[in-house]
């Protein structure tokens, strides 16, 4: 019996072996070691003799069906976006009413231009003209000369983390 078993679980044995080895388990014989696949061989007996019933094939194909047929496509209406358009679109017509409401049509929106006469801050004479330019660029040396010397201090304050990093 022990070698049926055997060969039975390593695919080996013939359909007259396993017969064979059915009946000596139903018989009862062996061991209690070999009694324990006795329910093995019980089970598969059981389940060969389950029968489908005769609808089985039309349920199946009706499930594969139902499985490919498109889901109905639902689509809601967002009504968070039309509220923000809506509150826009208010707050446009408010400002445009309030806009022609404070500014009257008869005074035009932008006011009209200053003429400003500069002939008064020319200068009268070659030596003032002179003053003027000279003082102007005296005061661009220094912005300049400022800046530089900021410029150089950055530099060297950035020369001083990179050998701290280093």
């Amino acid at each position: 019996m022990q070698s049926l078993l055997d060969k039975y679980f390593a695919g080996e044995s013939s359909l007259q072996e396993e017969a064979q080895l059915k009946q000596l388990l139903q018989d009862k014989q062996g061991s209690a070691a070999q009694q324990q696949y006795q329910a093995w061989f019980q089970f598969l007996d059981q389940e060969a003799e389950i029968q489908l019933d005769d609808d089985f094939d039309a349920k199946i194909m009706q499930k594969i069906e139902a499985s490919f047929a498109p889901a109905p496509v639902v689509r809601k209406l967002q009504t968070a976006w039309i509220l923000r358009i809506a509150a826009v679109f208010a707050l446009l017509v408010a400002g445009l009413w309030w806009m022609m409401r404070s500014t009257p049509l008869d005074h035009p929106l932008v006011a009209e231009a200053k003429v400003i006469d500069w002939s008064k801050y020319e200068p009268k004479t070659a030596e003032e003209a002179y003053q003027i330019t000279r003082n102007a660029f005296r005061r661009v040396a220094t912005e300049l000369n400022e800046g530089t010397e900021i410029a150089s201090e950055s530099v060297g304050k950035m020369e001083e983390m990179g050998r701290m990093f280093k």
